[in-house]
């Protein structure tokens, strides 16, 4: 047993270097020299080997101790936790199950000592509804201002930790892009009905309609075809047909002789002659207008506008088919695009852009309210004041509250006043900004016969101009 033991000193002298706490080397061995200790006569049972195992993935380490008996020498929780070190494992140690291997001496068992923990992903964007969605058989009918949805932001998820120590990036939750249409709108990351109607999901976006739907063609004999939302006409609208919408007016056919007025959006998918269309305060678009009336609060789309008379803020787009406009009278307070102006005719045409002034006097007009109503809230705030602090020095007197109560109503109320005035100033000065930098482009051809006034000055053009733009320069009606 003597000499045997002497070869242990030696083997242990050997590899002092390896192991981090040589005066344990009685119990503890590294792995790599496990063949040499086992070839040494008598100490089979006499010593044990601790052995850590980690998995491919870093995510666990199994502790082993291992002896050919019960003789050995009894290990401790500071040698497994050393070894657990020499085998790089640092983080999600199982210090119970480790207490619990030393406590009962468990050997030729394979033991999990380390956890890693896993990275938590984030979650997506969604859209939580809070009213039901409808369909054309079964409507979800909502009240005006009601909540129909909201937006739950993604979450960026939890990083994780593997046995070594190394961080495990979470991957971050991807935002949910919302589709809304028409009759929603948006107040932080909730949506509420504009107006009363059916709460549908319609190509892919969430939507309030109000919809009449006609499945035949609209003339004078059926009167006044009016509603309060938007009107769909499955075929054609002519002999003296009149459309009246409080939303949006959308045609599957032509227009011929007839009158359609929309508080929003007209869309009509063929041609339309001699009728006079009105959008106050959305888009008109439509294939060709011909000797037509068209207003538009926004802009209209064409593929052609002949003899027309036209009167458009935001601008003109004539950039499909044939994008011609010619003949009539184009009033635009912002860009036209076409292809063609004019004809080879020379047939008068007359397009008056950039103009704004009735769009500054209007502005005029509602920024006087708007001090008017800032004045008045000062005034009520500064009398409100005054009677919090009587209230503090307890000087306030029955008449002050009631005053009180009436003013913060008041200004409650000049504060919702001040909130459309001020949303249609600003509209006005986009206006404004886009007038003041009106201009007229035709890819192709301004033909002669074309008079053009652009801002304050007016240019009639004699001569065809191939792919000319105009704009006015202060002094005068360039082409760039």
């Amino acid at each position: 047993m003597e000499e045997d033991l002497k070869k242990l000193d030696e083997l242990f002298d050997s590899i002092i270097e390896e192991i981090i706490h040589p005066e344990k080397a009685g119990t503890f061995v590294n792995p790599f020299v496990e063949e040499k200790v086992r070839s040494i006569a008598g100490l089979a049972e006499s010593i044990c080997l601790v052995t850590i195992k980690v998995s491919s993935d870093n995510m666990s380490a199994v502790c082993t101790v291992s002896s050919g008996g019960e003789q050995h020498k009894p290990f401790s929780a500071d040698e497994i936790m050393r070894a657990a070190s020499s085998a790089g494992v640092f983080c999600g140690i199982d210090e119970g199950a480790v207490n619990e291997m030393a406590e009962k001496q468990i050997i030729n068992t394979p033991v999990t000592i380390a956890k890693g923990t896993p990275a938590v992903p984030g979650t997506n964007g969604r859209i939580k509804l809070k009213v039901n969605v409808g369909t054309a058989e079964a409507p979800s009918a909502v009240e005006k201002d009601t909540e129909v949805c909201h937006v739950l932001m993604p979450t960026p998820g939890r990083d994780g930790m593997d046995v070594r120590g190394h961080v495990l990036t979470a991957k971050a939750g991807t935002g949910t892009d919302i589709m809304i249409g028409e009759g929603l709108y948006k107040r932080g990351n909730r949506f509420y009905a504009e107006t009363e109607g059916n709460f549908i999901v319609r190509d892919g976006k969430y939507c309030i309609v109000n919809e009449k739907i006609i499945d035949k063609n609209v003339d004078q004999s059926m009167g006044v075809v009016g509603f309060s939302g938007t009107i769909i006409i499955n075929g054609n609208v002519s002999g003296r047909g009149v459309i009246r919408a409080g939303g949006s007016v959308i045609i599957h056919g032509n227009v011929s002789e007839a009158i359609v007025e929309a508080e929003k959006n007209i869309m009509i998918d063929g041609s339309s002659y001699e009728s006079s269309i009105y959008a106050s305060t959305g888009d008109i678009k439509g294939k060709e207008f011909t000797d037509c009336t068209l207003v538009a609060g926004e802009k209209i789309t064409a593929e052609a506008i002949r003899g027309c008379t036209v009167k458009s803020v935001y601008g003109i787009d004539c950039l499909s088919g044939m994008g011609i406009i010619t003949g009539g009278e184009i009033y635009c307070a912002g860009n036209i695009s076409c292809i063609l102006v004019g004809g080879r005719e020379h047939a008068e045409t007359r397009i008056v852009m950039g103009n704004h002034e009735e769009f500054s006097g209007e502005l005029e007009k509602l920024s006087r309210k708007v001090t008017a109503i800032d004045g008045d809230m000062a005034k009520i705030t500064a009398q409100v004041n005054e009677i919090h602090e009587r209230e503090k020095e307890g000087t306030a007197t029955l008449e002050d509250r009631s005053f009180l109560d009436a003013a913060l109503r008041i200004r409650t109320q000049k504060a919702a006043e001040k909130v459309p005035l001020t949303e249609r100033i600003k509209k006005l000065n986009d206006i404004i900004r886009l007038a003041e930098k009106a201009t007229l482009s035709a890819k192709t051809m301004i033909y002669g016969g074309t008079i053009l006034s652009i801002g304050e000055f007016t240019q009639i053009i004699n001569a065809d101009r191939p792919h000319a733009t105009l704009k006015s320069n202060g002094s005068a009606i360039v082409m760039i």
